[in-house]
């Protein structure tokens, strides 16, 4: 696998429009795409489109959009009452309505946002088919389905003619998640079974909360008392900190911040082609993040020691 660059990192929009206003959220993305970086996450669901207006404004403003790569997802559950929405309705009307938002004719990657295991991949696959053969995405791809419903899709797509899963959004950082502890038990989390699945079908991850929200900055600046509850219970285990030390190490090092050291434990995997999802609301994070590319060889090399 040859090494990764700086467009491996992906910029993540969950906030733009909502509290993240839309000034601030124009010159992250100013700074981002001046970085290197060209490829821009959104979804549906993010700010009940703020998100998708915020980014289509930028991209008439500053002419962008031959850029920059553009994934957004759709089919999320309803809200409050979390009803699944992965039916052709719905995925044709979230489509619609991003389209509409981004001011594009297409999007390069469109994301089913959640499964509906209750539904048979041979309802689901020829409704993102469609989507494919009008022109409205280049791609598809799947969030938060397990590797083996996506590898059952992907079968009956195949032997069908029809576009297949190139892409996974995964939950996946430096730290190890405690699954069973996460707050939303519709998220899929990068675990054993799910890494050797994609190490074995060779697809790339998109992986989205990458930097474990600030988690290895904050342990090392101020200790884990700080963390929040739910931060708490998602990522402290003997694992995770097994990993806080060999990446504060590194950092102390090379003066590259912890949390930015432990995106190369996505980067650098050997199995896995990983594109990191990055957040931030203040554009000078990101190059603070790119700094991941400054570390040597010998740096990578003590972090999977």
């Amino acid at each position: 696998m040859s090494n990764p660059d700086k467009t491996r990192i992906v910029l993540g929009t969950a906030q733009f429009g909502s509290s993240i206003p839309k000034d601030t959220s124009f010159s992250i993305l100013d700074s981002y795409l001046h970085s290197g970086g060209n490829l821009i996450d959104t979804a549906a669901i993010y700010g009940g489109g703020a998100s998708e207006q915020t980014i289509g404004a930028w991209l008439k403003e500053r002419e962008a959009r031959s850029k920059v790569f553009i994934s957004t997802k759709g089919g999320h559950p309803s809200i409050p009452d979390w009803q699944r929405r992965i039916t052709k309705e719905d995925i044709n009307a979230d489509m619609e309505n991003s389209l509409r938002f981004l001011q594009t004719d297409y999007v390069d990657i469109y994301f089913l946002h959640r499964d509906d295991e209750d539904q048979p991949v041979e309802v689901i696959m020829p409704i993102l088919d469609k989507l494919v053969r009008e022109g409205k995405t280049r791609y598809i791809g799947a969030s938060n389905w397990t590797v083996a419903r996506i590898n059952e899709a992907n079968a009956f797509a195949r032997e069908n003619g029809m576009a297949e899963f190139s892409m996974s959004q995964i939950y996946w950082c430096g730290a190890v998640i405690n699954k069973e502890r996460v707050y939303d038990q519709t998220l899929v989390v990068m675990s054993d079974t799910e890494h050797k699945g994609y190490a074995e079908n060779r697809m790339p991850i998109m992986a989205y909360t990458a930097q474990a929200k600030g988690l290895f900055s904050i342990i090392r600046d101020k200790g884990c008392d700080v963390l929040t509850e739910k931060m708490q219970r998602t990522y402290l285990n003997e694992a995770t900190m097994a990993r806080a030390e060999r990446i504060f190490d590194v950092a102390d090092r090379t003066g590259v911040s912890p949390t930015a050291v432990s995106l190369a434990y996505l980067l650098y995997d050997k199995e896995i082609k990983a594109y990191p999802i990055i957040g931030t609301s203040r554009p000078e994070r990101i190059a603070e993040a790119l700094e991941v590319f400054s570390l040597d060889q010998s740096e990578i090399d003590k972090l999977f020691a």
